[in-house]
């Protein structure tokens, strides 16, 4: 570490370590059988060396929040000046430097873990006593991952540009990454919110057609925030629409969720209707049925997964005078006549009324696709058919 141009000039020579160490060759043969074992022997000490527990972070947080009545930024401060000679200190540095280059993989995957676990160690005595979140698509994982990374970058220009580095710097920037990453408002916002304001603040025309805007904006909301936590008020914003045109034309979601997904519906219900006029089997007919509603589910996942959070709020019973998305979207009924069908002329099982059947085979396809979107579209639906139309006995 004291002399790296030595090292690459020279190689690491058993001589100097003797010199150095004022021991003898005899000595250092007997401690180890070989040089390439003492190299193994280093590189362990330089990826074993002890940091703080978790415990005592969350002690040193807590502390330091306390001693600043919860104030964020000068408890970060005065975190990092208690830290700031350790992270910028040149022997640690080259340690952990020389660690990561001739380490093993393994050792530096662990370490790395450690240290993760005491950033969200920090994290979670920081907001002890509030409700913060971190924002989509922050997790635990990556948050750590962030402040990781920034401390390593920092350590690094700390090595060769002292003056560059200082404790309010660093501070500054762990804020900043707070600041966005953490949400305390309990709206269960995304990483865009903090940058909508920027991108909007200019001015835009309303579109030229608000209700393909609106539908457009939805999906994206949707997707961020999920059904109960996406807001009308945003979609209006995102789609550039007055608010209060948008209530015109939309008055609750349920009614942008349908106007997103009728279409769509409609052509599975001409798609079934087809398959009958042509002379398709009943399997046949709903073997294609539960393609096609797998592929609507993966083409439209926002919209689809918000189906089935309204459908499933809509069983408990909605007040008078609002729309029910099951009557509306009633994708079980598009296979009801099938099933019915097929009990009549002894193709299915008459294990069951054909609505009960024909919602169970729907519901059961719907979740296999939300749970499982690493897979295509047909291998759902070949799954979903062989189980409820081929069933689980193995044939003799």
């Amino acid at each position: 570490m004291s002399n790296p141009r030595q090292v690459l000039d020279r190689g690491i020579r058993s001589e100097d370590i003797v010199h150095h160490a004022n021991a003898s060759q005899a000595t250092f043969y007997r401690k180890f059988n070989t040089k390439a074992d003492f190299i193994d022997a280093v590189v362990t000490e330089l990826t074993s060396f002890e940091r703080a527990s978790a415990e005592d972070i969350e002690y040193l947080v807590d502390s330091t929040m306390q001693a600043h009545e919860n104030s964020l930024r000068p408890a970060v401060l005065a975190i990092v000046n208690r830290w700031f000679a350790g992270l910028t200190d040149d022997t640690s540095t080259a340690t952990d430097l020389l660690a990561r280059v001739f380490g093993s993989d393994y050792a530096i995957k662990t370490d790395y873990a450690r240290r993760d676990k005491l950033a969200l160690s920090a994290f979670e005595a920081l907001f002890r006593t509030t409700d913060a979140a971190l924002r989509r698509p922050f997790t635990t994982r990556t948050f750590a991952i962030a402040v990781n990374a920034l401390l390593d970058g920092f350590r690094s220009r700390s090595a060769v540009d002292p003056e560059a580095v200082t404790a309010d710097a660093v501070a500054s920037a762990l804020l900043a990454l707070i600041g966005s990453a953490v949400d305390t408002s309990g709206g269960h916002q995304h990483l865009d919110d903090m940058i909508e304001p920027i991108e909007g603040s200019t001015p835009t025309p309303m579109p030229r057609d608000p209700r393909t805007a609106i539908i457009t904006a939805a999906r994206i909301e949707l997707g961020k925030r999920g059904y109960f936590m996406t807001r009308l008020d945003d979609i209006a914003d995102d789609a550039g629409v007055p608010r209060a045109a948008l209530k015109k034309l939309f008055p609750t979601k349920l009614h942008i969720l349908v106007a997103a997904l009728q279409a769509k519906v409609d052509a599975l219900r001409e798609s079934v209707a087809d398959d009958l006029l042509i002379g398709l089997d009943d399997v046949t007919v709903i073997d294609n049925f539960l393609l096609r509603c797998a592929q609507l589910a993966a083409d439209e996942s926002a919209f689809m997964d918000a189906l089935l959070v309204a459908v499933a709020h809509d069983t408990y019973g909605e007040p008078e005078g609002l729309m029910s998305v099951k009557q509306k979207l009633n994708i079980p009924a598009i296979i009801g006549p099938i099933i019915e069908r097929g009990q009549d002329n002894g193709t299915l099982a008459l294990i069951g009324t054909p609505a009960d059947l024909a919602a169970g085979i729907t519901n059961t396809l719907l979740m296999r696709c939300f749970t499982r979107r690493n897979v295509s579209p047909e291998e759902n639906a070949a799954f979903v058919g062989d189980l409820l139309l081929r069933g689980l006995k193995q044939a003799r």
